[in-house]
């Protein structure tokens, strides 16, 4: 099994206790199917987004503090202790 950690920032945060997750998945886990099942965990997710394609275009995700665009984005395999950290992206004008 791999354990990782979701940590959410900004006012996502504030709506999660403890403002993130932790997540058992099986090894060979993409960031896809993490955040497919972090959505399945915490509902209040499924309000803002309906899939994590939605979740990497309206957030920077980093995977132990590097940009997933950086490597394989989406497809990416998480590993056993990583932390997925999820910063939702402001707009304003």
């Amino acid at each position: 099994m791999t354990r990782i950690t979701v940590r959410f920032r900004g006012p996502i945060a504030g709506r999660i206790t403890g403002g993130g997750v932790e997540v058992e998945l099986q090894k060979s886990t993409t960031i896809g199917e993490l955040l497919n099942q972090v959505m399945k965990q915490v509902p209040y997710l499924q309000t803002i987004w309906n899939s994590p394609t939605e979740i990497d275009r309206d957030s920077m995700i980093l995977c132990n503090e590097v940009d997933i665009g950086i490597g394989g984005g989406l497809s990416s395999i998480v590993n056993d202790g990583d932390v997925l950290t999820i910063l939702p992206l402001v707009h304003g004008g």
